[in-house]
């Protein structure tokens, strides 16, 4: 396997009556994947498509993602994959930066796509829609629109059911270079207004490799398929990854709920997930959690955030035979650092070492290593991430110098290989000349057992230069006020580390790839509003 086309194209071959991906009462066998897959890279070449344009695809998690990841691959078309929680003008402005030559997405969407279209002025643009899902599945809107009249509601709008038939399921006869970019991903946009990230095949080839070498995944695997597919770990860490070992996936629409997450797990024997701290803190504390038979699971994913301590011990003891495997990387540099099972027992607080197949280097301001002990940028070897950023070299320039990426995450060398993330350097604060690392100050505030989710930032302040500011969300029955928390961080940080003043909120604001909006909770706390001076 050299290019993503193969991932359903080797299973077909080796074990094509595997089932690979399941939703609802519906299924696809690699074989019917691969098959599908061929026919969808005949109809975009048919439909003008040539490679290097764009296919847009906006859907939630669903049956037929894979099929059209693995067609555009094969026709040479780079995959967009849209975050369906973006708002309409949001969107327009991804599919004009993009170009995108034709929209896949679905009918329940429909408003959001459709006010995009009209936002981009681009309501001429082909559309496809997907199946929707069926009434009876978990997840699946009540309010759907059936295809049929979805496809008449949009003038050129067809289903995928009714392009397909008419195309060979033959391979298509597309060279694709393993090193060309195969997908455009755009990043959240939490410093500024997205960009897109141009990804070569053969970066995620070293990252299936280097997962499932470092943490020992299986083809017996049952994935629970609950992060959305549009996100970079959703589509790579767990759609590609599955098809890649040549395991099967069970796909979940809608709200993480424990309960339905937990019905999923009992009833598919589902063996493996990928879920963010937030969601395996709700797994691990819900109090109906031993209704259910949760033992086949024995491995999860986890990224996008530290494990705040709390979350992690709760876990452990809710689920003492899954082994949990942090994973560190991003959408620029791909796969970086794994903190496998083995090494929480002594290096729970480290974020991981360096990935199988992977380079990074923590260095100063100078560009030097920086010592044990010592914070600096993690830089990432370019070999094994983007080629650079959609029609924007000046952020190209910027990220991408010489043979590394750099990352703007800030991390200290921990000895032996280990690093720990400290924040990003945008997220610095310098309060009266020294550094404090946001992530340092939220993993002490996490560890209050009344805390539920915090967010630290640095506010702007005419002695100090800024002083450090708390957002904090209670557990439903959590009691705590500024003097407790400032007793807490009392006992675990320096005084200059302690946030001055808290603001205490139902929900932290975030955006539509769900990472905490803190230019948003900043501006509030410049605002004449109160907030709990420490």
């Amino acid at each position: 396997m050299r290019v993503i086309g193969d991932l359903s194209k080797a299973n077909a071959r080796r074990h094509p009556d595997k089932v690979a991906l399941v939703h609802g009462s519906r299924s696809l066998t690699y074989l019917q994947l691969e098959l599908r897959s061929n026919q969808l890279a005949h109809a975009l070449a048919a439909a003008g498509l040539r490679p290097g344009d764009r296919l847009g695809l906006l859907a939630c998690n669903h049956l037929d993602y894979a099929v059209v990841t693995q067609g555009a691959a094969k026709a040479g078309v780079l995959l967009v994959p849209l975050n369906f929680r973006l708002a309409p003008r949001e969107l327009a402005l991804v599919l004009q930066d993009a170009a995108v030559a034709l929209l896949v997405t679905e009918s329940p969407l429909a408003p959001l796509w459709q006010a995009a279209l009209k936002e981009a002025g681009a309501a001429e643009l082909p559309v496809v829609l997907l199946a929707d899902p069926e009434a009876d599945t978990p997840g699946a809107p009540r309010d759907a629109m059936p295809p049929s009249d979805a496809a008449h509601a949009w003038p050129g709008a067809r289903t995928l059911a009714e392009w397909l038939p008419a195309f060979p399921d033959t391979p298509p006869e597309v060279a694709v270079d393993p090193e060309a970019p195969c997908a455009i991903m755009y990043t959240s946009g939490t410093t500024g207004r997205p960009k897109g990230v141009l990804v070569p095949h053969r970066a995620y080839f070293r990252m299936y490799l280097g997962t499932a070498m470092e943490t020992g995944l299986s083809r017996d695997d049952r994935y629970l398929m609950a992060v959305p597919m549009f996100h970079a770990a959703g589509l790579n860490l767990m759609l590609h990854q599955c098809l890649f070992m040549g395991a099967a996936g069970v796909i979940h629409r809608g709200s993480l709920d424990p309960l339905r997450l937990f019905a999923l797990i009992e009833s598919e024997r589902l063996s493996m997930a990928v879920l963010v701290p937030t969601v395996i803190g709700a797994l691990a504390r819900h109090p109906e959690r031993h209704r259910f038979d949760l033992s086949s699971l024995r491995t999860v994913f986890y990224g996008s955030m530290p494990m705040p301590p709390a979350i992690f011990a709760a876990a452990r003891a809710a689920f003492p035979e899954v082994e949990f495997h942090q994973i560190y990387g991003s959408t620029e540099s791909g796969l970086l650092g794994v903190l496998p099972w083995r090494d929480h027992a002594t290096h729970a607080h480290c974020t991981g070492r360096e990935a199988l197949f992977s380079h990074l280097r923590i260095v100063d301001a100078a560009g030097r290593d920086v010592a044990d002990g010592e914070v600096g940028e993690v830089l990432a070897a370019a070999a094994g991430g983007m080629l650079g950023y959609w029609n924007n070299p000046a952020a190209t320039a910027q990220r991408l110098q010489g043979e590394w990426i750099h990352t703007g995450d800030l991390a200290r060398r921990e000895g032996d290989g280990y690093f720990t993330l400290v924040g990003r350097i945008e997220e610095l604060i310098i309060s009266g000349g020294e550094n404090i690392h946001a992530t340092e100050v939220e993993h002490a505030l996490a560890s209050h057992p009344a805390v539920q989710e915090v967010a630290v930032y640095g506010v702007p302040d005419a002695t100090y230069g800024e002083v450090v500011h708390a957002a904090v969300v209670l557990h439903e029955a959590g009691v705590a006020d500024a003097a407790m928390l400032d007793a807490h961080c009392r006992e675990q940080l320096a005084a200059y580390k302690r946030p001055r003043h808290y603001r205490f909120l139902s929900a932290l604001p975030r955006n539509a790839s769900d990472k905490v909006k803190k230019d948003e909770l900043r501006q509030a706390a410049c605002s004449p509003l109160p907030e709990n001076p420490a």
